[in-house]
């Protein structure tokens, strides 16, 4: 029986198929993954950006909320602020750039190989 199927297979897979490919079609097939795959990276790179305010936002919340006397220490809730705010910037740049390098440097040579 399965070695029925695998005739039948292999016979279908030697005949021509009636209908042709357009000779572009590797081409639009390679636009429609590209684009995608930007869209993928453009959402890749909003979720890390709402993630790290979520973790610095989270982070701000259970120190002020347990060790009040921490932030009074610093100089108050807007002095923290202003410190906790450029760091959470630095960070999300500094990840934006190693994201950005690993697919410039890496991904794209590694299509090509």
């Amino acid at each position: 029986m399965n070695k029925q199927i695998e005739d039948l297979i292999d016979e279908a897979l030697k005949t021509e198929p009636s209908f042709q490919l357009r000779k572009d079609f590797k081409d639009r097939v390679l636009q429609v993954i590209k684009r995608k795959e930007k869209a993928s990276q453009r959402r890749l790179y909003l979720w890390m950006a709402l993630g790290t305010l979520v973790i610095f936002g989270f982070g701000y919340a259970t120190i002020a909320y347990f060790m009040p006397t921490v932030l009074e220490s610093f100089g108050g809730v807007t002095n923290t602020l202003e410190q906790i705010i450029p760091l959470g910037i630095l960070a999300g740049v500094i990840i934006f750039a190693i994201q950005y390098l690993d697919k410039k440097l890496v991904k794209d040579r590694m299509l090509h190989i």
